[in-house]
């Protein structure tokens, strides 16, 4: 039983840290894809006629509908044009065609006005739609799209494209966006996406230090992690017997759980790029998330509820690598529901 724990803990981990790519690429998409139009390397400077927004709820207009969406990238150039996108990092591969279909009615729903643009009257004439992938499933992307475009159902009527990117590990590391399919509006004329625009990491890796959380549920590890080490680690710092405390002591904490919330949206969630028009976005992370992420801690032993779900009381202590910690204590929880879930089950 030990060594099928083991193999299956390992397992475990291996499909978290995907998890967590998948999320943090996911990130970097949409920073990297609305800094193509918010940044002018000429001045180096952002341009003041840009706006960009993630997550944003969109209401419809088709047939009278109060259907909302939330795009995961949106931009306007000023009064008169704007680009909707929505990241699949992984695209499916596989013959089964449901989810190449949900991924696409998912995308045709912008296919037409939609209202809450942050604009003076929430409206835009015209705007682009964009589908990002990585580079190892924009193919599949690009096949299934040949494969429907034609059909009545599935045509756009705004201009559609699908941005390949990938991370660039070479000596000057870089995040790289091409267009493999359509076309993306591009009316400030420098984002040359037919032949490939790159982001320089070192820029990414500045704008990922203040957006690491979009509208979407991160992995509870992922979330623990940036929980551990940015909103109860400060509170600690601020304690006397911080700076002398060593690997075996801990250091007895309260917070809140609409502190962690609303620490980490002002730090840690695109919320700065909304500051001039906050209406229509809703406030990441939501508390349900970070709910998740407390609860693993405190099966982890590191901390208890002092008011059920509302309040905490934290052990902190220095760990190395809280990450890492928390993926493990992740996947043994799953390996050990999967092995034996009688046994651990002890929480409802």
């Amino acid at each position: 039983m030990d060594g099928d724990l083991g193999r299956l803990i390992e397992e475990k981990e291996k499909k978290i840290r995907d998890r967590i790519d998948d999320y943090r690429d996911t990130v970097f998409a949409i920073l990297g894809f609305c800094s193509l139009w918010s940044f002018d390397p000429a001045t180096q400077s952002t341009r003041p006629e840009v706006r960009t927004f993630q997550g944003r709820r969109l209401t419809q207009t088709i047939s009278g509908s109060a259907d909302e969406v939330t795009p995961d990238l949106g931009i306007t150039i000023g009064n008169r044009a704007g680009i909707i996108g929505e990241v699949k990092k992984n695209f499916p591969k596989e013959a089964n065609p449901k989810r190449k279909a949900d991924i696409f009615k998912q995308l045709k729903a912008y296919d037409q006005e939609l209202i809450g643009w942050p604009t003076g009257d929430e409206k835009i004439p015209n705007h682009d739609i964009a589908l990002l992938v990585h580079q190892t499933t924009s193919m599949s992307a690009c096949d299934y799209y040949d494969s429907i475009k034609d059909n009545e159902d599935s045509t756009f009527i705004r201009n559609f494209g699908i941005i390949q990117f990938n991370r660039a590990d070479q000596r000057a590391q870089y995040f790289f966006f091409q267009s493999c399919s359509g076309v993306i509006l591009e009316t400030l004329g420098n984002v040359d996406l037919h032949n490939g625009v790159p982001v320089p990491m070192t820029a990414m890796l500045s704008m990922f230090s203040r957006s690491q959380l979009y509208d979407a549920d991160p992995p509870a590890p992922y979330l623990a992690n940036l929980i551990w080490g940015n909103v109860i680690t400060q509170l600690a710092a601020e304690d006397e017997r911080y700076p002398r405390l060593r690997r075996n002591q801990k250091i007895e904490l309260n917070i809140s759980i609409a502190e962690i919330v609303d620490k980490l949206s002002e730090g840690f969630s695109f919320a700065h790029w909304h500051t001039g028009y906050p209406n229509r976005q809703p406030k990441i992370p939501r508390i349900e998330w970070v709910k998740k992420a407390c609860q693993l801690m405190i099966d982890g032993k590191e901390a208890s509820w002092n008011v059920q779900d509302t309040e905490l009381i934290v052990n902190y202590h220095k760990m190395d690598d809280p990450l890492e910690y928390f993926i493990h204590l992740c996947a043994e929880m799953e390996a050990k529901q999967t092995l034996q879930p009688d046994m651990f089950l002890d929480h409802p």
